[in-house]
């Protein structure tokens, strides 16, 4: 392993609205952009996120080049991701490239289209600075002082040794879970001998590097998509009361039993498993074979798990890392008090334009759908559309969960409980795709209505999508939509050919006919 400059992640404020920070990571497996609020104390917030499966570790030809498809479909993330992040008031956006675009020979048109077409500044980042920000992000909350940090990619897998929580060295290795997936054939029903000979070059490759085993009282600490989907599944084995990953510690055999019954099983078998994401049922054997190896080497008892990683460092530390001084984060002992003054700060009451836009363009749509026929309920959507961001200040990735649980637990003054039971169905709804038991037995929620809720989350969905992509002060009637035949258009000044995939199926499902969004010039 070779020894790192370090420094300190310097405070970032972001820009254009300064709470928010718009940070872009194309990696090999995936590309994601997520809007941050970074808070005083090092707490990250999201307040918008996007993925797009590309897997370019796939598309790379013998020649080295990402193939023509593949360069289509990374430049209309970026479109989509750079329309987000200005939806958000953001103009400077942070966006890198990893494993995949490093090593590939035409990393280069990507990043002029990208910057001469959508304005967004990609860069290539090293294994160093991967390493580096990756750090930054997975250890900044989490209660170690040293031992070995693993973040486990597509492409690369960034080793970090740290102490005192400072890094003491680093080194990028090619161990990604979709480069040995790939590699090694372990995609679908692998056979026992390349499962084998995955273990065995990861092993190598590690002791190639010069990859320290853990000293007394270290802890190995992994971050990545696969970690986290490991963490997931291994949760939900037996009742666990929290259910955040981020903290969450996998027991080394437990990892070991994991990736053995992952690789006994189809790739279709594997999208079955509870908790599975089928974008990654491809590749999470190769991320289960890395991490396990990696366990095993360096005689690891389990992996911490931090829910956070490259992502996160760039939004604390925005911009290249400089080389003349030390990589940390603030001693434990900081983090904790500022962690509980940022979580007391959340529910500050923010007052925002974004909800009454989202409001206003779930109303004008549920009015057509319903042809103004069904007032109460249009009444209901609006009032969903408004209150959806209250749970961000609780979940990002629960949030309709959350504020559907707020509103059902709190009093709203001059609302009736059928007027909320009606609100928070909508929400839960459009995030699970059926209404609760409890709700639909209730004689708050007439037969009637489950249908139109159904309906009424389709339209949020869409409301949502729709807002976020549209620039602070840009009004709602700025989005145009009419029905006519049979047919719901929608024209608006922020769309793109990656936004929203699922609503078309969703429309169809709810309302029996089509739906067509396209983005006008003005």
């Amino acid at each position: 392993m070779h020894s790192t400059d370090m420094i300190t992640p310097a405070k970032n404020n972001g820009a254009g609205d300064e709470r928010y920070t718009a940070v872009i990571d194309v990696g090999s497996g995936s590309a994601r952009a997520v809007v941050m609020q970074v808070n005083p104390g090092g707490g990250v917030e999201i307040v918008a996120q996007q993925r797009v499966n590309l897997n370019l570790m796939s598309h790379v030809n013998d020649a080295g080049m990402i193939d023509g498809a593949a360069v289509s479909s990374t430049l209309d993330a970026l479109e989509d991701f750079a329309l987000i992040a200005r939806g958000h008031g953001i103009q400077v956006i942070h966006a890198v490239g990893t494993a995949a675009l490093r090593e590939s020979g035409n990393a280069a048109a990507i990043i002029n289209a990208a910057l001469d077409r959508f304005g967004v500044p990609l860069r290539l980042i090293d294994g160093r600075d991967e390493a580096a920000y990756c750090f930054i992000g997975a250890i900044h909350g989490l209660p170690v002082a040293g031992g070995i940090l693993a973040d486990i990619g597509g492409g690369s897998m960034e080793i970090v040794r740290f102490g005192q929580r400072a890094i003491l060295d680093s080194v990028s290795l090619p161990l990604g879970s979709l480069r040995i997936a790939n590699q090694f054939r372990l995609n679908d029903l692998p056979k026992a001998a390349d499962v084998h000979s995955a273990y065995e070059h990861v092993h190598t490759t590690l002791a190639e590097a010069g990859v320290p085993a853990l000293s007394a009282g270290e802890s190995l600490v992994g971050s990545g998509g696969s970690v986290r989907l490991l963490s997931r599944l291994d949760r939900g084995r037996e009742p666990y009361p929290i259910i955040k990953v981020h903290g969450y510690r996998i027991d080394a055999n437990a990892l070991s039993e994991q990736a053995r019954a992952l690789a006994v099983v189809s790739r279709s078998e594997r999208t079955k498993i509870d908790g599975m994401n089928p974008e990654r049922s491809h590749s999470i054997v190769g991320g289960a074979v890395a991490a396990h190896a990696l366990s095993q080497y360096v005689n690891g008892d389990s992996i911490l798990v931090s829910g956070q990683g490259l992502r996160e460092g760039l939004a604390r530390h925005p911009g290249p890392l400089p080389r003349d001084c030390s990589v940390s984060v603030p001693p434990l002992s900081l983090v904790r008090m500022a962690s509980l003054t940022d979580l007391v700060a959340r529910f500050v009451p923010r007052f925002s334009q974004r909800g009454e836009r989202r409001a206003a363009l779930a109303g004008c749509i549920g009015a057509l759908a319903w042809e103004n026929q069904e007032p109460k309920m249009t009444w209901a959507l609006e009032c969903a559309a408004f209150l959806l961001d209250i749970g961000n200040a609780i979940d990002f990735y629960n949030r309709l969960n959350r504020t559907a649980s707020i509103i059902v637990r709190t009093d709203l003054p001059g609302f009736t409980h059928r007027e909320s039971a009606r609100i928070a169905a909508i929400l839960l709804e459009c995030e699970r795709g059926r209404i609760p038991r409890r709700f639909r037995r209730s004689r708050l929620l007439p037969g009637e209505d489950v249908q139109l809720i159904e309906q009424a989350a389709v339209i949020l969905v869409l409301a949502d999508e729709l807002d976020s992509r549209l620039p602070p002060g840009c009004p709602a009637n700025a989005v145009q939509a009419a029905r006519q035949g049979g047919k719901m258009t929608v024209r608006t000044p922020g769309w793109s050919a990656v936004a929203a995939p699922e609503l078309s199926a969703r429309w169809l499902k709810a309302f029996g006919e089509n739906i067509q969004v396209t983005r006008c010039e003005k």
